[in-house]
């Protein structure tokens, strides 16, 4: 979960990563062109968190470059719909998780371009749906409008 709601990668490309995508010691996750919905390899930063996580999970990993991290070589859709069910969350899909990375990334001030990049997003139109947008923001818009008005009245 750690690693799908800080990279915004998709299911697909986290179930088929491997070691050696992951370097710790930089903080950077290669995605490689063939797991990647558009077949461009990208690379993804890892938070703080992640990178603790990763290096726990390593630690504790078959010392092979070509092992998956997490081990898994089939869907976790059955999984992760009844761990959500177990923790009494609804209508929660494990994409959504993309969603929310995507938002977080965007109120963390990275422009468009930057979150794209990240994402692995290739239309600009396409991560629009995946931004969802906050009152915070609303609010921090009006602000700028205010200020921006403000200055130009005083002219």
């Amino acid at each position: 979960m750690i690693l799908a709601l800080d990279t915004g990668m998709r299911r697909g490309e986290i179930l088929q990563l491997r070691w050696k995508d992951v370097n710790i010691e930089e903080g950077v996750i290669t995605i490689r062109a063939t797991t990647t919905k558009t077949t461009r390899p990208c690379s993804v930063p890892m938070s703080t968190r992640l990178r603790e996580e990763l290096k726990r999970m390593q630690g504790k990993a078959p010392d092979d470059a070509e092992f998956l991290v997490f081990g898994i070589d089939s869907d976790v859709k059955h999984g992760f719909t009844s761990a959500c069910e177990e923790a009494g969350i609804e209508d929660f899909h494990f994409h959504d998780c993309r969603h929310t990375a995507t938002t977080r990334l965007a109120q963390c001030g990275l422009s468009p371009l930057e979150v794209m990049r990240i994402t692995g997003h290739s239309q600009l139109t396409t991560l629009t749906r995946y931004f969802n947008q906050t009152n915070e923001q609303l609010k921090k818009a009006a602000a700028a409008l205010d200020a921006f008005n403000s200055m130009v009245s005083l002219r």
